[in-house]
């Protein structure tokens, strides 16, 4: 099995927090900023995706994975859609806005999902 397969919820617990400084790279990495490991519990707010699932947002606990100029990577127990927003609170700071890039399963009821951090939307007053 090749570093690349083993996923996140193969490691124990220490080993995915005991990982720190900048994510190796491949020859075929198109990314615009290099990443590093950010393995943190964190507080977000789902939004639904399109109103259609829920009527409130949802207030939950993920756990990070890795971070980067444009984005944060996570894992969740429910599926997200690209295009959904959630707002993550990093050490009780104001929430940062994210929208859902990718979304991949890893087992049941176990996901990884990407996100691009977003600006706020200016509210006239």
């Amino acid at each position: 099995m090749t570093q690349e397969a083993v996923t996140p919820l193969m490691e124990s617990v220490d080993d995915f927090f005991g990982k720190g400084g900048p994510l190796p790279t491949s020859f075929n990495d198109v990314r615009r900023f290099p990443r590093f490991y950010f393995r943190t519990c964190a507080e977000a707010i789902i939004h639904p995706f399109c109103d259609r699932q829920t009527p409130a947002p949802v207030q939950c606990f993920v756990l990070t994975c890795d971070l980067s100029r444009s984005g944060l990577s996570l894992l969740h127990s429910k599926q997200l859609f690209p295009g959904q927003r959630v707002d993550i609170i990093l050490n009780g700071e104001p929430p940062r806005l994210l929208e859902v890039v990718w979304c991949r399963r890893l087992a049941n009821h176990r996901y990884a999902v990407g996100c691009r951090f977003r600006k706020a939307n200016k509210s006239a007053s």
